[in-house]
C-alpha cells in the first residue's frame, strides 16, 4: 500500500520517477507566465531569451552577432505561438534544427534534449517539525514549474518503506553525502539534490547541496514568492549541468571520429530508441548507422569533446552499459615442416634445381623486367571506438 500510495501521488502531482534517459521532450516549448500589462511582443522576447539560455547557458551573451538577430526577429526560430489561456500567458514553441543552426554560426557549446537527471531529497522545516517535502504543496509545484522552466530533467524519490528506512530527515538536513548516495542507487539519475524549505514568517527559504559526478555546490535562495526561489535554485541547477555537459561547436577539421558498437539490440523498438538518444545528444553531425548484424548495431559520428565527456553523455542513458572491446581470434600459424621429413628434403631438391638452371640461362637484353603490380589500400579508418551494450 505504501508504494501503491507514493505512486498515485506522483502521478497526481507530476513529478517524474523513474526514465531511462532524461530527455526533455518540450524542452523546445515554453509557457510564459502573465504578466500586468505585458504585450505578446514583451512575452516573446522571454520566451526566446528563456529558450536560448536552455541551450547555451545563462550567461550567454544576447546583443551580439547570430543571437542578435534572433532576439530581434525571433519569429525566424519559431514554430507556433499560442495562448495558454484566458490570463494572459503564452506558450512558444521553436524550431531545434534553426536554434542549432543559429548557435552553431556563433560558435557556443550548446546542450540538447539529453541532460543529467537529478535526484532532489526535499525536507520542509516548520514549527511542528521536520517532513519530506509533498509534491502538492506550493513549493513541490514550484520546484516542478521552475524545473521545467529552466531545462532541468528533476526527479523525486517514491518516499516509500525503502527510502524512509534509508533516509531519516536529519540525512537531508545535514546533506550527508553517503547516506543519500546509498538511497539513490534505485535510482537512474546522474545528480543529487539535498534541499532543506523553511518558510519564515511570509519569507520562504530554499537551502541546498547539490553533487554533480565529482562536483558539489551550495547555495541559499529566498523570496516571499515562492516560484521565484525555486527559479533561481533550478537556474543554479542549470548553470552546473551546463558546465559539465555543453557540447562546444568547433571546426569541421577538429572533431574527433568515433565508432560506437552497440550489443544487444534485438528489436526495432529497441533501435529506434537507441537512434532517437543518439541524435539528441546534442553533436555538431548526425551520427550515421554503419551496419546492423545480429543483435550488434555501429555507428559512426564526429564529436567535439574529449573522451570523457562524450562518455558522460552516453551514460545519461541508463540503458547503455560501457563493456570491454572483443578479443580478437588469433589466426593458428602452421608448424615449419622438419627437416627430417622426406617430402621437406624433396621439396628443397627441387627448388635448388630450379634455382641452378635459372642461372645458367642466357640473359636476354631485350627482355623487360615486369614490375609489381599496384595493390590498392584501403583507406585508413582513424576513428577510436568504443564499446557498449543495450539492456
Amino acid at each position: 500500500m505504501p508504494m501503491l500510495r507514493s505512486l498515485l501521488v506522483s502521478l497526481l502531482f507530476g513529478f517524474p520517477l523513474f526514465a531511462h534517459a532524461a530527455v526533455l521532450e518540450a524542452l523546445y516549448q515554453v509557457d510564459v507566465p502573465p504578466a500586468e500589462s505585458a504585450q505578446e511582443s514583451v512575452q516573446l522576447d522571454t520566451a526566446t531569451r528563456v529558450m536560448l539560455q536552455r541551450l547555451a547557458g545563462s550567461k550567454v551573451e544576447l546583443s551580439k552577432g547570430p543571437l542578435a538577430s534572433v532576439m530581434s526577429e525571433p519569429s525566424e526560430v519559431t514554430r507556433r505561438i499560442s495562448a495558454l489561456d484566458e490570463s494572459g500567458a503564452m506558450q512558444v514553441e521553436f524550431d531545434p534544427l534553426l536554434l542549432r543552426d543559429v548557435l552553431t554560426e556563433a560558435d557556443l557549446p550548446m546542450l540538447g534534449r539529453n541532460r543529467p537527471g537529478i535526484l532532489v531529497w526535499a525536507v520542509q522545516s516548520s514549527t511542528f517539525g521536520d517532513d519530506f517535502l509533498l509534491p502538492g504543496g506550493d513549493m513541490g509545484q514550484a520546484l516542478r514549474t521552475a524545473a521545467a522552466y529552466r531545462g532541468v530533467a528533476l526527479t523525486q524519490p517514491l518516499a516509500d518503506l525503502q527510502d524512509r528506512s534509508s533516509v531519516a530527515e536529519t540525512d537531508v538536513l545535514k546533506a550527508d553525502q553517503a547516506v543519500l548516495s546509498e538511497a539513490s542507487k534505485r535510482y537512474p539519475a546522474e545528480g543529487m539534490l539535498a534541499l532543506q524549505v523553511k518558510q519564515d514568517e511570509d519569507v520562504w527559504v530554499l537551502q541546498w547541496t547539490f553533487w554533480l559526478n565529482d562536483q558539489k555546490a551550495t547555495g541559499k535562495a529566498q523570496s516571499e514568492d515562492p516560484r521565484q526561489a525555486a527559479d533561481e535554485l533550478m537556474q543554479a541547477l542549470a548553470d552546473a549541468v551546463f558546465a559539465q555537459y555543453a557540447v562546444t561547436s568547433v571546426p569541421s577539421d577538429q572533431l574527433t571520429g568515433w565508432r560506437l558498437n552497440i550489443r544487444g539490440v534485438n528489436s526495432l523498438e529497441q533501435f529506434s530508441r537507441l537512434q532517437r538518444m543518439l541524435q539528441q545528444m546534442g553533436t555538431q553531425a548526425t551520427p550515421q548507422l554503419v551496419s546492423m548484424r545480429g543483435d550488434e548495431v555501429i555507428f559512426t559520428f564526429d564529436f567535439p569533446g574529449d573522451e570523457a565527456q562524450l562518455q558522460r553523455m552516453l551514460m545519461l542513458d541508463q540503458r547503455l552499459v560501457p563493456v570491454e572491446a572483443p578479443v580478437e581470434p588469433v589466426p593458428e600459424v602452421p608448424e615449419p615442416a622438419s627437416p627430417t621429413d622426406p617430402l621437406s628434403e624433396q621439396a628443397l631438391a627441387s627448388e635448388q634445381q630450379a634455382i641452378e638452371g635459372a642461372l645458367q640461362e642466357p640473359l636476354d637484353a631485350n627482355a623487360v623486367e615486369p614490375k609489381e603490380a599496384a595493390v590498392p589500400t584501403a583507406p585508413q579508418d582513424n576513428r577510436k571506438s568504443l564499446y557498449y551494450r543495450w539492456r
